[in-house]
C-alpha cells in the first residue's frame, strides 16, 4: 500500500507514506525539475499530476512533517524556475502553486464499510457511492453529477476499476465542471485511443 504504520507511546495510531514510496515519488519530481529539456512552464505542468496523485493517495496519512509536506522539493523547484530569465518572483510563485497543487488531508479518515456489506454482494449503488469518496474535488463532483455512472459507457462505476477524470476538450488546464467527465480507466483509454487513430 505504500504506507508506514506505528502506534505512539500514548496509544495514538499514526500512518505515513512509506520511505521507499516517498523516495520513488521524489525521484520522479527531481528528474523533471532538473531536466534541461523543459522550460519552467512545462516543468510545472508535468509535475502537477504527479504531486496531485501522490497527495490524493496519501490523504489519510499524517502529511505535516517536512518530508511529506514537500517543502524542500518546492524550494528546489523554485530555485530552478528562477534561473529562467523570463521568470520573476511573482511568476515563480504562480508556477510553484501550479506544480504543487494543494490536497486536503485528514489522519485516519478512512470510511468504514457499512454493516455486513461485501464487494461481492451485488449492491452496485452502495459500492459506487462509497468509492466516490476515494476521490477528491473535481472527480468526486463529477461522479455525483453522473449518478456514479461512467460518462462514456453509462455503466455503474464499481470498485474493481479505477476512475479517471476526462477533460472533454483535451485541455488539461481547463478544470471547469462542464469540461470534466468521470469515466472507467478502460473507457478513458478507448477515448484517447480513438482520437489517436483519427
Amino acid at each position: 500500500m505504500g504506507w508506514y504504520f506505528r502506534v505512539q507511546y500514548d496509544g495514538r495510531f499514526k500512518s505515513y507514506p512509506a520511505k521507499e514510496n516517498l523516495k520513488k515519488f521524489l525521484k520522479k519530481v527531481k528528474t523533471i525539475v532538473n531536466s534541461s529539456n523543459y522550460g519552467a512552464e512545462i516543468k510545472a505542468k508535468k509535475i502537477a499530476p504527479i504531486v496531485r496523485g501522490w497527495r490524493n493517495y496519501h490523504k489519510w496519512c499524517c502529511m505535516e512533517d517536512s518530508p511529506y509536506n514537500l517543502y524542500f522539493p518546492m524550494k528546489t523547484a523554485e530555485r530552478k524556475f528562477r534561473k529562467q530569465k523570463s521568470i520573476n518572483r511573482h511568476e515563480s510563485k504562480r508556477l510553484l502553486d501550479k506544480a504543487f497543487p494543494k490536497v486536503s488531508w485528514k489522519e485516519n479518515g478512512h470510511t468504514m464499510v457499512k454493516g455486513t456489506k461485501s464487494p461481492y454482494d451485488g449492491d452496485l449503488a452502495y459500492w459506487s457511492q462509497r468509492n466516490s469518496k476515494l476521490y477528491d474535488n473535481a472527480t468526486s463532483k463529477a461522479l455525483k453529477k453522473q449518478n456514479h455512472s461512467c460518462g462514456y459507457c453509462g455503466l455503474k462505476l464499481k470498485g474493481d476499476e479505477s476512475v479517471h477524470l476526462h477533460h472533454i476538450d483535451g485541455n488539461h488546464d481547463n478544470w471547469k465542471p462542464k469540461n470534466l467527465m468521470a469515466v472507467h480507466q478502460s473507457c478513458h483509454q478507448l477515448i484517447h485511443g480513438g482520437k489517436s487513430r483519427d
